[in-house]
């Protein structure tokens, strides 16, 4: 049997992901494994009820299952999922590596963060007189930022320079984050602008760059600006910028290599920790390669391409939207979503891939109870699913399973990319993409989660008040005292039913049950003891009546039962079977009165022209006839 890898990581580091991933897809093909990666996007806001719902991922897999565990440790520590992660792994026997992050008991695959980044210092310090830095950092107390943030400080020292505490901007290694902080920053210091921003990672120095150019502060030749990681973006950004490479494709490569050896019974090895090198650029007064610079020009070029391929994205989410908007059922949701990947509409998504909710958040729809917020339940509705272009069936499977089709054997290292559905805390399921390694790209994956979530809450919503609004019609036709139609159900429900069995050329029959002295029940014994009476014969009536027909509780103590004619003797023997069945909830119930019936009926012929009006009169007459004879027992 393949194995298979349960791997994990955080999507917010897209462009890390994407390079790492391609690197351990390379060895999963070598070694024909198969990697599962489940990737949240929890933020650093442990208040906000999203980051609950995506770090339920990390309870989707039993780790049990799996040949051996992988974690992309240096995007995990957003909300502590790494410790959560690594608390599993120690109860359970199954080998685990860490990749860019050391931590305790499992072995680790990381890049050197100080060489790289002390090249770099040295180079600012050496080549072009950079005296004093501002430091813009990442998360205080992360392993990674202080190892770059030592290097910064040694290499001023070793030079005969100091660095001030009070020149560290907390970046938060965010794009976003760190342009707020460094226009603050600005505000206080702009008349004592620093040689040099060196920033613990490339996303932080964009950011930074961003913001200088905006308050007219040119790069490099006001302020130098340097990050880490060797970024995509940071070679295509204008200037191309100075930062610290850590051969992020290698590392998923060697990160995997070695899980396989600990999974082939090689020792552990602890730590190993592979270098990183200074790559020098344009935002620290450096020339760059003519190849780079014919890499921005395209990027340039792109300005105009870039916000059109945007807009084609948004087009395909809001079809997407329009394919499950108005459904009130799950078969239609299935259905609207076949019809729109079926116009060759899965660019974005791949040729396999599959949408699965959580059997709770089935239930929550239907039985109107609340979706788990903590794990996941044994079976998921597999919604909608795509293997290889072909669409497959609304079906059930087993949540271990992840995925609705197993790997074919031919298949060498398929990469299955797992992301979370939930409602803020709540859990409704997850989805999957079969070797679309694009889907990370420029955060694809997360708007693409965020538009599916949100139309199927709205579904969920649609579902439920169809479901209320049919159970209001229900009981607009239901007979409060006796769970029988009324008669409005008969008019809606009953009728309809005649008509139709008239079409089709069948034979009906129509009873009219009526309580013997009913008016001495209620004069005697009381309405309550009335109502008995008349809750004892309706239960008789349904206990009785074939399951396809219906009673109807026709007014007061008068019963009316319909349904098609399959007796031979014209439902004689049901007649007598529902009297005996009121005198056997008569002795039952003990009841201080006599309960009886009196019942009519009449055959319906669809070939003859006759009203249901003046069959329904007929039947009256009959159970009246029977009436007369009841009574007049009963004085004699």
């Amino acid at each position: 049997m393949k194995r298979k890898v349960a791997a994990f990581g955080n999507g917010w580091s897209d462009e890390y992901l994407m390079v790492a991933i391609e690197g351990i897809q390379r060895c999963a093909q070598e070694n024909d494994i198969d990697v599962y990666v489940f990737l949240e996007y929890a933020s650093y806001n442990k208040e906000d009820e999203n980051v609950q719902g995506e770090l339920n991922l990390l309870r989707l897999p039993n780790l049990s299952d799996y040949d051996g565990i992988l974690l992309l440790g240096n995007t995990l520590n957003n909300a502590g999922e790494l410790d959560t992660l690594c608390e599993q792994i120690r109860k359970i026997d199954v080998p685990a590596v860490c990749l860019e992050y050391q931590v305790e008991g499992i072995d680790s695959i990381c890049t050197d963060n100080y060489q790289g980044m002390r090249e770099l210092c040295d180079h600012l310090i050496e080549e072009h007189d950079v005296k004093r830095v501002v430091w813009v950092s990442g998360l205080p107390g992360n392993t990674e930022n202080e190892e770059r943030y030592r290097a910064l400080v040694e290499s001023l020292q070793a030079h005969g320079l100091s660095h001030d505490e009070k020149d560290i901007i907390p970046g938060e290694w965010s794009y976003y984050a760190v342009q707020v902080k460094v226009e603050d920053w600005l505000d206080d210091n702009l008349h004592a602008l620093p040689d040099a921003f060196v920033c613990a990672n490339d996303v932080m120095a964009m950011g930074v760059m961003a913001r200088l150019m905006q308050r007219g502060i040119k790069i490099p030749q006001d302020v130098k600006v340097t990050g880490f990681d060797n970024i995509k973006s940071s070679r295509t950004f204008f200037p191309a910028l100075s930062t610290v490479d850590r051969s992020w494709d290698q590392r998923g490569y060697d990160g995997l290599k070695h899980l396989v050896d600990l999974m082939n019974g090689e020792p552990k090895a602890g730590i190993k920790i592979f270098p990183s090198r200074a790559m020098i650029r344009e935002s620290c007064s450096c020339d760059i390669t003519p190849e780079m610079k014919r890499e921005q020009i395209e990027t340039i070029n792109q300005v105009y391409t870039i916000p059109i391929e945007r807009t084609f994205f948004d087009w395909h989410l809001s079809g997407m939207d329009d394919a499950v908007n108005n459904c009130i059922t799950l078969e239609a949701i299935h259905d609207g979503l076949k019809t729109f990947f079926g116009e060759g509409k899965s660019k974005y998504e791949g040729a396999t891939f599959c949408i699965c909710l959580d059997e709770s958040f089935v239930a929550s729809i239907y039985e109107e109870s609340e979706p788990s917020c903590l794990g996941y339940s044994e079976q998921m509705h597999v919604l909608y699913a795509k293997r290889d272009g072909k669409h497959l069936p609304y079906q059930k499977i087993k949540t271990s399973y992840i995925f609705p089709v197993f790997s074919d054997p031919s298949e060498k290292g398929n990469i299955y990319i797992i992301a979370p559905l939930h409602m803020l805390s709540a859990n409704m399921g997850y989805c999957v993409f079969k070797n679309y390694i694009e889907i990370l790209d420029t955060y694809f994956l997360y708007s693409w989660m965020r538009h599916l979530r949100a139309g199927l809450i709205r579904c969920r919503q649609n579902i439920i008040m169809g479901n209320m609004y049919q159970r209001l019609r229900d009981y607009s036709v239901l007979d409060e005292l006796t769970g029988l139609l009324n008669r409005k159900g008969y008019e809606r429900k009953g009728i309809p039913m005649l008509e139709e069995l008239r079409e089709q050329k069948k034979r009906a029959l129509m009873m009219v049950v009526d309580i013997n002295k009913m008016k001495t029940i209620n004069d005697r014994y009381g309405h309550l003891q009335g109502d008995l009476a008349i809750r004892s014969v309706a239960k008789a009536i349904k206990e009785k009546i074939p399951e396809n027909w219906y009673g109807i509780r026709y007014g007061g103590d008068e019963f009316v039962v319909i349904g098609e004619n399959v007796f031979i003797d014209d439902g004689d023997i049901m007649k007598r079977q529902l009297c005996a069945a009121v005198e056997h909830e008569r002795v039952v119930l003990q009841l201080p009165f006599e309960l009886s019936i009196s019942v009519g009926s009449v055959s319906i012929d669809p070939s003859e022209n006759i009203s249901l009006d003046e069959y329904f009169r007929r039947a009256d007459d009959a159970m009246y006839e029977m009436k007369k004879i009841n009574h007049a027992e009963r004085r004699d």
